[in-house]
């Protein structure tokens, strides 16, 4: 289960805050079969003047709008699941406003025994070894 940290800017609504939080995690059951009722968000609102991000770069042109940043700290994936969570994160929060250009997304990668979701144990590790409960 990915922990995920969203960055906006301040003064989003509370109720596109949590729409938004609700369309990443949609995204990532359907990208990578995390459970429905999963999921570890953070959000950090943050200034305007504190989100500070290059308006050109990789033939990429943002817009005016604040950008969203998602890091996402995971157990290793392949190539594929994310680059297909990529495409289905943009084209999902495009439909929310969100221009795809505005889209900043980095995993950073951890092995499956980093992890305890509480109780002092390495879940993932259980699950490897065949004694999850």
């Amino acid at each position: 289960m990915p922990l995920i940290t969203i960055n906006i800017t301040e003064g989003m609504p509370e109720e596109a805050i949590d729409q938004l939080q609700e369309t990443i995690h949609s995204c990532f059951v359907s990208a990578w079969g995390i459970p429905e009722n999963g999921g570890f968000y953070i959000i950090n609102e943050r200034p305007r003047s504190r989100m500070k991000i290059s308006r050109e770069m990789w033939g990429i042109k943002r817009s005016e709008d604040p950008p969203l940043l998602l890091q996402i700290t995971s157990s290793p994936r392949s190539k594929a699941l994310k680059v297909e969570l990529f495409r289905m994160l943009a084209e999902a929060l495009e439909k929310q406003g969100i221009h795809k250009e505005d889209l900043f997304i980095s995993i950073s990668p951890t092995q499956r025994e980093d992890w305890s979701f509480g109780n002092g144990v390495a879940q993932l590790l259980q699950i490897e070894e065949g004694q999850a409960t």
